[in-house]
């Protein structure tokens, strides 16, 4: 990153405090004043708890095997905020993002612009620049204040909903199915992922107040993996009375319920599924932190599981693979009420290695000790806790560090990584 780079973006991340309120007028008013990018192209919206990053990248990736011209707006990122904007994986280069920013910065300090508001426009700015044919856009947080909800999308859809952001999006589950259903607009179709009777019932009557056409994914197709290859999942699909096979570059049972998202968009979209097509983009398919291999011998894993919801599924991902006495490695964000996720891993069957890493995001270890951790069970660093558990590992048991995105950093340097991919550029 050049030293011109550091600087605006030292700068964006300055722009978000505690005291910042989520609202929708300051947005619409940047928006007014950028001339409405985000009106320049069709946007399928994602909202949801767990598993809209992976709909999302699993729909770009599809779209592109179509044929088109596909932006993807996601968040958060991993290494560098560029992550955020892709253009058919070509993240959106530093010298766009300091042009503009350097342009818009009255505009962001009149109105008091978020970091992630800032990010939002960057990306829709930058899909109109590049004359995409669809934006797939996830939501921040939540939906119904989420900076992204300035779009009047082809179609809304919504993943996996459970607790998180409690502070801000409410302490029920209720609460919060009420904040996702906030993307769901009037006369276009909403989506709506596998999910408790109790949500199921929430975003059907929100779309039925909007008369918004409502399809429940598992009344449509159905989907199950018939073994694994080389990190990917063969699985075979039925829909419309037709079966499909696939390679998923994915594991987990939950990535094929995103994949099953990704297709019910794709056919409300008009589409018809053509499996070479979509196999074609399965294969161009990059989605970092999802159950990532980082190292083949011994076999380290890294996802971002950082939720009660989703550290559920991976650990369920790796009783599924076999790896039940996999050692668990995870580092939480001191913002986080972690004493469930805790709790499901005092469960688990293998060894459990709570680890810290750098900056002030990080959970300590004294408030880590307060719900119950031994100390010497508390590394100082994923490098500290790697050599440990190098030390008492199996051959069959391998490591996979999880939790906050804040570490992937680290663990990234830690494991010779250079970068997401090396086909994801940044100039």
């Amino acid at each position: 990153m050049s030293k011109n780079s550091q600087v605006i973006f030292d700068y964006i991340f300055s722009l978000t405090g505690s005291d910042v309120k989520l609202e929708m007028s300051r947005v619409h008013q940047f928006m007014d004043k950028l001339g409405h990018p985000h009106r320049a192209y069709p946007v399928l919206h994602i909202a949801g708890t767990n598993g809209k990053g992976s709909t999302a990248a699993i729909l770009a990736a599809i779209l592109r095997g179509y044929g088109y011209n596909v932006g993807l707006f996601t968040s958060p990122h991993l290494m560098v905020p560029n992550e955020r904007i892709r253009v058919n994986e070509h993240l959106v280069p530093d010298e766009f993002i300091i042009a503009k920013v350097n342009e818009w910065r009255g505009m962001i300090e009149e109105l008091g612009i978020t970091f992630f508001e800032v990010l939002t426009a960057l990306g829709m700015y930058y899909f109109k620049e590049q004359a995409v044919d669809y934006c797939v856009l996830e939501t921040g947080l939540g939906g119904r204040l989420d900076a992204t909800n300035v779009v009047d999308p082809l179609l809304s859809l919504i993943t996996s909903i459970s607790m998180d952001h409690e502070n801000i999006l409410g302490d029920t589950i209720e609460a919060i199915s009420y904040e996702k259903a906030g993307i769901i607009k009037a006369d276009r179709p909403v989506i709506l992922a596998r999910n408790k009777p109790v949500i199921q019932g929430i975003i059907a009557k929100v779309s039925q107040e909007r008369h918004a056409p409502y399809k429940f994914v598992p009344d449509l197709i159905q989907a199950r993996s018939l073994g694994r290859i080389l990190g990917q999942q063969r699985l075979e699909i039925q829909m419309d009375t037709v079966s499909m096979e696939f390679l998923l570059p994915l594991l987990g049972s939950h990535q094929l319920d995103n994949f099953s998202n990704a297709l019910v968009a794709l056919r409300s979209m008009g589409l018809e599924l053509d499996p070479e097509k979509i196999q074609k983009g399965l294969d161009q398919l990059q989605w970092a932190g999802r159950l990532e291999v980082l190292q083949a011998d011994p076999l380290v894993f890294y996802d971002v599981a950082h939720n009660p919801d989703g550290l559920t599924r991976l650990m369920e991902s790796l009783k599924e693979l076999g790896m039940g006495h996999a050692i668990l490695i995870p580092a939480f964000n001191a913002r986080k009420d972690i004493r469930e996720m805790i709790s499901l891993l005092k469960k688990w069957k293998g060894p459990v290695m709570y680890t810290l890493f750098r900056g002030h995001s990080s959970v300590d270890a004294e408030k880590l000790e307060s719900y119950g951790i031994l100390r010497e069970n508390i590394y100082a660093s994923p490098s500290d806790a790697l050599v440990h558990a190098l030390k008492i590992q199996k051959e069959d048991h391998p490591l996979c560090f999880f939790g906050s995105h804040y570490l992937a950093e680290e663990i990234y340097a830690l494991f010779g990584i250079d970068h997401l991919s090396p086909t994801l550029n940044v100039t």
